[in-house]
């Protein structure tokens, strides 16, 4: 068994996929891999660690009061 087969059965397990690995291996493993390819490429000046996403300030808000 290579890692990503381990890697897989390992996230099945956890997501209580276990059965569904045994009786549809291919299409269990294949989600997988469909899931871990990421959607798109980064916008420009992020790195994969960076949150590109605007956060939540409450205090921009309360700023009228």
């Amino acid at each position: 068994m290579d890692k990503s087969s381990d890697l897989i059965r390992a996230m099945a397990e956890q997501h209580g996929l276990k059965r569904a690995l045994e009786k549809f291996p291919d299409g269990v493993k294949g989600a997988a891999e469909r899931g871990l390819r990421p959607v798109g490429a980064m916008p420009a000046g992020n790195s994969p660690i960076t949150h590109p996403a605007p956060v939540f300030n409450p205090e921009q808000f309360e700023r009228g009061k």
